[in-house]
């Protein structure tokens, strides 16, 4: 029900991936993992870059910015970044969150985007879009300020559509109406984006690609690595597509992004090996072979948040392992202090999970995403589950080996 006209077009006129998966739920690592196109515990990025937090991505990881401008790329970014330092990330051209309403003005991002645009007539660009929206801001969501240019959409708590991970109560509801509106507001914003793209006539040859950083901003969601907080949006537009409208069901991962971009880009490959590859070639194709598994590597949030836990999905089965079950699942201080997380706890149930479940976790977790998507019932001790367990703890295995997994 959540008006969305804007990424409607976008799917219609491109191509919409159903299963794409962020590498990890936070997001200063996953964007670190999106610029650099490998997981974060291999480029030192394990959580927030803010000042309290201080994570950074280490000196000598090549990134998109860098690789781009040593191909004669012109680099921008407007808006959040939320990766460092910048010697390491290094864009030709920056708009900060003082010049776009705390990155929530989508109208002054897309001007700002828009004379971004008009400036490389004839040259060749990247440009990053970061928005806000739909993140929390402190305890809402941004939407007590009214924007220039941005029409208000508002919802009805009565008509959201609760997740199966949380509970049905007026207090997430509220917040879930709250979550609606700024989903609209970003969707306005990328409109106009895409409008500025094609008044500085730069639509027809430029590849253009949505998605988000982690899961909704709720308890269950950003910082797990269940489905709700990794599987995410993925709109990609490319003006060589012969075909449109496409929906394209491979499992793609965000350690492919980088690699995608540098394929379009006709950029070199950096000398590290990456994780990822290029699903360009797939781009027009709906249910393409060999695309069938995510991994996953999450540390950190915010410095207090220490909960390693790296997993593997296939088309079948989630398998997580949780490398210090003796810790309590720490929670994100927006996601702490929200309503529904007081809902939440006086209840004791998030959705069909007991709440003791969700704090304290087992070792390894196994779920039959086909029986069980919300992930509620874990097989990890299951008799009859043991030759899918083996086979998942040993990909899990190699991938940590393979990534360098300290």
């Amino acid at each position: 029900m959540i008006q969305t006209p804007n990424q409607d077009r976008f799917a219609r006129e491109g191509v919409r991936f159903t299963h794409a998966f962020a590498t990890v739920a936070s997001c200063s690592a996953s964007r670190s993992v999106i610029l650099t196109g490998q997981f974060n515990h291999s480029t030192g990025q394990y959580g927030h870059t803010h000042r309290d937090h201080n994570f950074h991505t280490l000196e000598g990881v090549q990134t998109l910015p860098r690789l781009l401008k040593d191909n004669g790329y012109t680099t921008g970014v407007v808006g959040k970044l939320h990766v460092k330092p910048a010697s390491v990330y290094p864009y030709d051209y920056s708009v900060s969150a003082l010049e776009t309403g705390g990155n929530r003005d989508v109208a002054a991002m897309a001007r700002k985007a828009g004379e971004f645009f008009r400036e490389q007539s004839g040259r060749r660009f990247f440009l990053l879009v970061g928005c806000s929206d739909p993140h929390r801001s402190r305890q809402g969501f941004g939407n007590e300020v009214s924007y220039s240019g941005v029409n208000e959409v508002s919802y009805d708590p009565l008509r959201v559509r609760v997740p199966r991970f949380l509970p049905d109560q007026l207090p997430v509801r509220e917040e879930l109406a709250e979550h609606y509106q700024a989903v609209s507001r970003l969707d306005q914003g990328i409109g106009l984006v895409l409008r500025e793209l094609a008044d500085a006539g730069r639509d027809k040859d430029t590849l253009v690609i949505y998605l988000s950083d982690n899961g909704i901003p709720f308890p269950g969601a950003k910082t797990n690595l269940y489905d709700s907080g990794v599987h995410l949006p993925l709109l990609v537009r490319s003006p060589n597509q012969t075909r449109r409208g496409i929906v394209n069901s491979a499992i793609v991962s965000y350690v492919d992004l980088l690699p995608t971009i540098l394929d379009w880009t006709r950029t070199p490959l950096p000398s590290e090996a990456l994780p990822g590859r290029s699903f360009l070639p797939i781009l027009e194709k709906e249910n393409p072979p060999g695309w069938d598994e995510a991994y996953f590597s999450h540390t950190f949030h915010e410095i207090t948040m220490y909960y390693p836990i790296r997993g593997v999905r296939t088309r079948h089965y989630k398998y997580l392992l949780n490398l210090f079950l003796e810790l309590e699942f720490p929670h994100a201080n927006d996601l702490f202090a929200s309503p529904t997380w007081k809902s939440i706890q006086e209840q004791g149930r998030m959705g069909r999970r007991l709440l003791g479940t969700y704090l304290r976790r087992p070792l390894e977790e196994l779920y039959d995403l086909e029986q069980d998507p919300g992930e509620v019932r874990n097989l990890a001790a299951d008799p009859s589950m043991g030759a899918v367990l083996r086979t998942l703890r040993r990909k899990g295995t190699s991938f940590r080996q393979e990534t360098k997994d300290p």
